[in-house]
């Protein structure tokens, strides 16, 4: 089923279906790396957020809320009733409240947003993100004729990334044009201070694993990791070692492992895992 005039999705795939949302500011390029590994074994839908630059459009004030319900409607307008969700960052929040609204089968969480302790955590975490976004006019100007150098693009991620540098220069672009495009940001995150940290998630049946990205300097576990685990009382905590917030180019053999294993969890999907452990050990010792 083709998408609506200038939204923005990418399918691939077969099998049970499976879900992929990036952070805030981002596009479904990102997941490119680790959604080819993955459409190995199920059917890959990636979208990019609703509000977003190529996302659906959100009626009313952004939220949190707001952007779950367009994503439901979104799939299921694609047929898609339900399905195996993955998100990182804003995407793992809207995971679990997809889980909530009874469309995630399983939901694998990377870094997610959503948990804080109290006002003063939150307002960190506004701030830093807030003024990346106004900023990003000045460092797209200053920088884009540089972008296709390694070490800068590495450079220019160093805070999301351990490997910008893997991104090809089209695509960081491209992430960098969509942030900088995200106009809702601002009231999104003006709402979420109004609206508080994630509730907590009552979804009997629903696995979720959340797997921290060991070097998240976005999210630091110690801040932003533990209070979230806190409200999903069921979930598997797992660590993912050597990569920041946004993992897909950092270890992308890893990250296809962790929301496979989450995914098999309800049972349909021990052979996928097995056979993406068995290829992630087989290229750590190469």
């Amino acid at each position: 089923m083709a998408s609506e005039p200038g939204v923005e999705l990418h399918e691939g795939g077969a099998g049970e279906p499976l879900v992929l949302l990036h952070g805030v500011g981002g596009n479904w390029q990102i997941w490119k790396p680790v959604q080819r590994l993955l459409e190995r074994h199920v059917r890959v839908i990636v979208p990019n957020l609703p509000g977003h630059p190529g996302g659906v459009p959100l009626r009313g004030e952004p939220t949190v809320g707001a952007m779950a319900d367009a994503l439901v409607a979104q799939m299921q307008a694609r047929g898609i009733q339900t399905a195996h969700v993955a998100g990182n960052s804003l995407g793992g929040w809207l995971s679990v409240e997809l889980a909530r609204r009874g469309f995630a089968r399983s939901v694998t969480a990377l870094s997610p947003a959503g948990g804080w302790r109290d006002d003063r955590d939150f307002q960190a975490l506004s701030r830093n993100l807030l003024l990346r976004y106004r900023l990003m006019p000045i460092v797209w100007v200053m920088f884009w004729l540089f972008m296709g150098i390694a070490a800068v693009r590495k450079a220019l991620g160093k805070d999301s990334m351990q490997r910008g540098d893997r991104v090809p220069t089209a695509d960081f672009r491209s992430m960098l044009r969509g942030f900088m495009h995200t106009s809702m940001m601002p009231r999104l995150f003006q709402n979420a201070g109004t609206d508080g940290a994630m509730k907590p998630l009552e979804a009997p049946g629903v696995p979720v694993r959340v797997a921290w990205c060991q070097n998240d300097r976005i999210l630091p576990f110690e801040t932003y990791g533990q209070p979230f685990l806190d409200r999903v009382p069921q979930a598997e905590h797992v660590v993912i070692e050597y990569v920041g917030h946004v993992p897909m180019y950092d270890d992308p053999q890893a990250v296809a492992a962790v929301i496979l294993g989450g995914c098999a969890r309800r049972g349909p999907l021990e052979k996928s895992v097995i056979n993406a452990k068995t290829q992630r050990s087989q290229r750590r010792t190469d």
